[in-house]
């Protein structure tokens, strides 16, 4: 494509999707349009970074009825609870270095590449494909963080804090918060997210006292999907761009509706005890159960009319098939009469054919062996064996598959090379392939690998039984 030419809206909305990792395209249409047809105005809004268009004109509409509209407020949903400590204005103790990451964000998820390449892409493959289309800028070094790898950062963080502590810390998932807010939508459940800020001076206490709360962990995995996020990270930064939380530490309860997260309640500041959190959090629940009963009832529903659909389906396409299975019946009988006949045939020649060529085959090995055997014993009895009482003598035994032994004198600077001469010319040698093996120490000896060692070098002077191995069957 053309960088000059301008991006039709399908594009727009594909590479909308791609960076702000929405499903609903229809969703993502709306935004767009909602934002003029600006992408880049589309995408901060998408990724928290700006607010919706619908909300800076219904703030416009209120500022000449309220004289006090420009000071900054935090934003609750039903069941907002605050807790003990002063609210701050935004989140004004996040450090320098997230506003830059989420700047950088924008300035990269805008680019021309990839908003091309990865929008179209995460629009024409497949789920799997289009996340690493939309992963492509950690990989390529940019300074979007990695979601899971931020993930695995703030739990061994919170395991860190809570070292001191045996009990276990919630399941917090391994993953970004969109995709646990579709993984709770999925359940249908309410995620649970916590936003964590190590700088703040609660969240050590907060941490080894409500996190690791048996009361808490248990209704955290129980009713809730959770989730932790380090707002200094950029995935946790743009949710908590969108929940403003006032101070830290910061718990919210959130459900997925028509692709934005929708705050359920909060819980900001540490003067709650655990049980007392755990009693907040737990009515908050209930108030949003039916709901979630409802949407079970209808999903069951569904599922239950689409089981019996197929089974019906099933047991008509059952009936259809047993006719072709009692006309197939037949049919295959003859057919498997008439192949057994041929394997039966085919492996009575295969055996014949096999037992001719191991026929060949040993009496090749045994002509070999012989021959072998023969010119071994020529050279052997060229070399003189030495007398008993020569200086370094050594004595070699070596015992047959057949349980004789056979015994030869050496000298300790004779090589292995000459022991396998020697057995070339036994009888009881009938092997192509041999080894020697001592019993104390053990060692296995080899023509190939062994052939130039002494005797003394190979700890078999002044005497030594060696085992023949045959190698022939191996």
């Amino acid at each position: 494509m053309d960088a000059s030419e301008p991006m039709s809206e399908d594009e727009m909305v594909a590479t909308l999707a791609a960076v702000s990792g929405a499903e609903d395209l229809e969703h993502c249409r709306s935004l767009l349009r909602a934002s003029g047809m600006n992408l880049e105005a589309a995408v901060n809004v998408a990724i928290g970074v700006a607010p919706h268009p619908d909300e800076v004109r219904a703030a416009s509409d209120r500022d000449g009825a309220r004289p006090d509209a420009r000071r900054p407020r935090p934003r609750p949903g039903p069941g907002l609870v605050h807790a003990g400590t002063p609210p701050l204005p935004g989140i004004v103790a996040l450090p320098a270095a997230v506003v830059k990451t989420a700047l950088g964000l924008v300035a990269k998820v805008v680019g021309l590449g990839f908003r091309i390449a990865g929008g179209v892409l995460g629009a024409i493959l497949p789920p799997a494909l289009a996340r690493r289309a939309r992963a492509l800028p950690h990989a390529m070094g940019g300074e979007v963080d990695d979601p899971e790898a931020c993930a695995e950062e703030v739990a061994a963080d919170l395991r860190a804090l809570a070292s001191d502590d045996p009990r276990p810390l919630p399941s917090f998932r391994l993953a970004s918060h969109r995709e646990v807010l579709r993984e709770a939508q999925s359940a249908l459940k309410l995620a649970l997210v916590y936003l964590h800020s190590p700088d703040h001076e609660d969240t050590p206490e907060f941490v080894r006292g409500v996190l690791t709360d048996p009361a808490f962990v248990q209704l955290a995995t129980q009713r809730f999907v959770p989730w932790a996020g380090d707002v200094r990270k950029t995935d946790a930064y743009q949710l908590a761009s969108r929940l403003n939380p006032s101070t830290f530490p910061y718990l919210a309860l959130l459900r997925q509706e028509n692709g934005r997260p929708t705050l359920v309640a909060t819980v900001e500041g540490a003067g709650m005890s655990a049980a007392e959190l755990v009693d907040v959090l737990s009515n908050a629940a209930d108030a949003h159960e039916a709901p979630l009963r409802e949407a079970r009832a209808r999903r069951d529903e569904a599922v239950l009319a689409r089981t019996l659909r197929e089974e019906q389906d099933a047991a008509f396409r059952e009936s259809l098939e047993a006719d072709a299975r009692r006309e197939a019946a037949n049919a295959e009988a003859e057919r498997v009469a008439r192949e057994e006949a041929e394997r039966i045939a085919r492996e009575e020649a295969e055996a014949e054919a096999k037992r001719e060529a191991a026929e060949a085959a040993e009496r090749a090995r045994l002509a070999t062996v012989q021959k072998r055997r023969e010119e071994k014993a020529a050279a052997l009895a060229a070399r003189t064996e030495p007398p008993v009482d020569a200086p370094g003598l050594c004595k070699v035994a070596v015992k047959l598959p057949d349980g004789s032994r056979c015994e030869r004198r050496f000298l300790s600077g004779d090589t292995v090379g000459a022991v396998f001469d020697f057995v070339d010319t036994l009888e009881g040698a009938a092997g192509a392939a041999y080894s020697l093996v001592s019993n104390f120490p053990r060692r296995v000896f080899t023509r190939d690998g062994d052939a130039d060692v002494t005797l003394a070098e190979g700890g078999l002077a002044p005497q030594a039984m060696l085992m023949y191995q045959n190698l022939d069957d191996e």
